[in-house]
């Protein structure tokens, strides 16, 4: 199935990249389509549990920690996504900010792991599934989960410097509610979050399973995503020559549309206009009528009044 969603993914920012110039929109799909293959890949090294020996082998632990890596960049690229869908100047603004400040959370995040082989750091008892993180195990592997892959990955203990792995929730859904007067984007959050960390609890209560589970969903969140907006992405970053064709059929069926407008008001005004005609000839008929009448009758009149004067001579 990984593989299956790699090739989705593949495709869709192969899509979003042929047919428009948002370069930044198929790099954030692209982004995530890297984690889909990554899955796929680790299907084939994966350990069966944090027992297997096959924890201990450097390519286990190598995709491991490309994994993790993958997961703590992801909140600066789906802002990249976000901020890719928008022309507003004011927005794009705001955005830098965010995508700042989310790979500085990512940067802190990672560095937890680069700190837990330091003594000191790494003092609390992780083992048998004991953290509340997510992630967060004893041992460097990614093994098999009850329906997924699942990673486990030694982490510093939090403090007030070193964050825990909610800065990957905060830098994640905190930019949707801080720009919640911009159009749909508390709903787009919420419904991240709902088919996403949410959806991925309740199907597993493995900790270190409900983040692959949630990483095996986002392709499809993103292609649901591109098939609602397919037709605004090639309307206002369309390639020349696809957006030429949207706006040329648009014009066409304008001006096809007020031609036939064009048309019925000509045959009206023209089917007016022998109206008139006729009315004007059947006024000026009537009106010669009514003369004609008039003159017949001054003539009878006229004939009359000479009989009578003829009578009163003889």
């Amino acid at each position: 199935m990984s593989a299956l969603f790699a090739g989705i993914g593949l495709f869709s920012s192969w899509w979003i990249y042929s047919r428009t110039n948002n370069t930044a929109l198929a790099s954030g799909v692209f982004f995530f389509f890297t984690m889909e293959l990554l899955q796929a890949i680790q299907y084939i090294f994966i350990a069966q549990n944090l027992q297997d020996p096959v924890c201990e082998t450097i390519i286990n632990k190598v995709l491991t920690v490309l994994g993790y890596l993958h997961i703590c960049l992801q909140p600066y690229f789906c802002h990249v996504i976000n901020c890719s869908l928008t022309k507003n100047k004011q927005y794009i603004d705001r955005y830098v900010v965010i995508k700042r400040l989310c790979l500085i959370g990512g940067g802190m995040l990672f560095l937890r792991f680069l700190l837990a082989d330091i003594s000191g750091f790494s003092t609390q008892d992780v083992s048998n599934f004991q953290s509340t993180e997510w992630l967060r195990g004893d041992k460097l592997c990614t093994f098999r989960g009850k329906y997924h892959l699942a990673w486990s990955v030694p982490m510093a203990d939090p403090t007030y410097i070193i964050p825990s792995a909610a800065i990957h929730s905060f830098c994640m859904f905190a930019p949707f509610f801080a720009l919640y007067e911009k159009k749909g984007m508390v709903v787009q959050g919420i419904f991240l979050f709902a088919f996403g960390p949410y959806l991925a609890s309740w199907i597993s209560p493995n900790l270190m399973e409900q983040a692959s589970i949630w990483c095996f969903f986002s392709i499809a969140q993103i292609a649901i995503m591109l098939f609602f907006i397919r037709e605004t992405l090639i309307i206002n970053w369309g390639r020349d020559g696809t957006h030429q064709s949207l706006v040329a059929g648009s014009k066409s069926e304008k001006i096809e549309k007020n031609g036939k407008n064009g048309s019925h008001e000509e045959t009206k005004n023209g089917h007016n206009g022998e109206n008139g005609l006729n009315g004007k000839n059947g006024s000026k008929n009537g009106h010669n009528g009514e003369n004609g009448h008039n003159g017949k009758n001054g003539s009878k009149n006229g004939t009359q009044k000479k009989i009578k004067r003829f009578r009163k001579l003889v």
